[in-house]
């Protein structure tokens, strides 16, 4: 199991950096890699929420089906996800500050298969990934 931590700020309220990160359904109006989410349970989403996400990454379609392990807008939210090379877990903080609200991400991975041999090289790809996810919901804020 690999994990990675990142920290952020974004100028706006912790109910709109929660609304648009921890809602999984809200991934294709701010991540171009991400084409279709779906929820499969009823609104509100809360602890044991399901859905799926489907994107791109590096040329090839994945899916991923998520569960919510925890969700307390606007201040955290735990959530697992699965596809066919990876388990992840994801947990993010959500603190108001005097000009937004940081986020604190934490990510433990677990690659399986030939990708398991290959994690060491594979995890700081994830994490520029995931900063890179961060920077573009930042840009996207700015200008809706």
């Amino acid at each position: 199991m690999a994990t990675f931590e990142l920290q952020t700020e974004i100028e706006a309220p912790p109910e709109v950096v929660f609304d648009l990160l921890a809602d999984h359904t809200k991934y294709p109006l701010w991540r171009p890699d991400i084409s279709e989410a779906k929820l499969f349970t009823e609104r509100p989403i809360r602890k044991g929420s399901k859905g799926m996400t489907r994107g791109e990454s590096a040329g090839r379609e994945y899916v991923n089906d998520i569960e919510y392990y925890e969700y307390d807008r606007p201040r955290f939210v735990s959530g697992g996800t699965t596809s066919g090379t990876l388990d992840a877990k994801l947990t993010n903080r959500f603190t108001p500050t005097d000009t937004g609200t940081k986020i604190d991400l934490w990510m433990e991975v677990r690659f399986k298969g030939f990708m398991r041999l290959i994690q060491p090289f594979l995890m700081p790809g994830v994490k520029q990934q995931f900063k890179n996810d961060l920077e573009v919901l930042r840009e996207y804020i700015a200008n809706n």
